[in-house]
């Protein structure tokens, strides 16, 4: 005696493979959105690198963004033997001097400032004065000296940069 021919069910087969293509699409849409989250991130990066230049009397020592998007910053402040400065005036005169014969110049910076890509500013600008330029110098290049710089993209993604090292904190709480 044969035995009986198995048909295979169609609709069991089709229902099958359409809830297979339906979760791989499902898996392909969610890897789309996080690239085109992280895209969208990566957009509006900021980076904040400290720059300076001594060059004929002339000290010139700030920052710069370097990075694609605006930072906006979160705290400022300058860590130098134990003491903690929110403006480099007050760091400046505390270390060189109030009474410095030839060029200086400061600016300061507040939570809430924001710089654009490629904007830079410039904290300490010291001219005319070899001794003093020389005793800047000697007090930027102090590796107890670090200036600190908490700093957010437009997303709330915040940034430490420490010195010359910057790290990623996540989201930033003001």
């Amino acid at each position: 005696m044969r035995a009986p021919k198995r048909f295979i069910n169609i609709e069991l087969l089709l229902g099958i493979s359409a809830t297979f293509l339906s979760l791989a699409a499902l898996v392909v849409s969610i890897f789309q959105t996080k690239i085109a989250r992280d895209q969208q991130q990566a957009s509006v990066w900021p980076y904040l690198q400290l720059i300076s230049s001594n060059v004929d009397q002339e000290l010139h020592f700030g920052f710069e963004n370097k990075g694609v998007g605006p930072a906006i910053i979160k705290s400022y402040e300058i860590l130098y033997r134990g003491k903690t400065y929110t403006s480099t005036r007050s760091l400046f005169y505390e270390e060189i001097g109030v009474q410095t014969a030839g060029g200086k110049g400061f600016s300061d910076v507040l939570k809430g400032d924001v710089f654009k890509s490629g904007e830079d500013i410039e904290l300490l600008f010291v001219a005319k004065n070899d001794t003093i330029v020389q005793k800047t110098s000697a007090l930027l290049a102090d590796s107890s000296l670090r200036v600190r710089i908490r700093y957010a993209d437009v997303y709330g993604n915040c940034w430490l940069l420490d010195r010359h090292k910057t790290t990623s904190l996540g989201n930033c709480p003001d």
